[in-house]
């Protein structure tokens, strides 16, 4: 890999990890979602700074081409953000129903206390 390509990558990987430290002190975005892009990040630095890695990677598991390998490795991180987006989603979805349910019997409380 040239000097000037690895230089805006890594570049290009310093401005996402101050995009997202921003974004968390901002209060845009909580810790726990941010956690699997700067893994992803500190990966991307990982495989610029050391592309043999990936080739090595590459033949370990059996996969043709580290193109290929890229695109999988892609792919197991989206399923990653699709499982974690799934699990917050179910948990907030219980918080919800909760809410609900303890504003519904409140509220039974209020009008049955209001009419007698």
């Amino acid at each position: 890999m040239e000097f000037h390509l690895k230089t805006v990558l890594l570049i290009f990987a310093l401005l996402i990890f101050v995009g997202l430290i921003v974004q968390v002190k901002q209060k845009k975005l909580d810790l726990q979602y941010t956690m699997s892009w700067i893994v992803m990040v500190f990966g991307l630095v990982v495989v610029i700074l050391f592309p043999g890695l990936l080739s090595t990677l590459t033949m370990i598991m059996g996969v043709s081409t580290p193109v290929n390998m890229i695109f999988f490795l892609g792919f197991c991180f989206a399923l990653l953000i699709i499982y974690n987006l799934t699990k917050y989603v179910s948990k907030l979805s219980g918080e919800i129903k909760s809410l609900s349910q303890s504003f519904a019997i409140l509220e039974k409380k209020m009008k049955d206390g209001y009419h007698e």
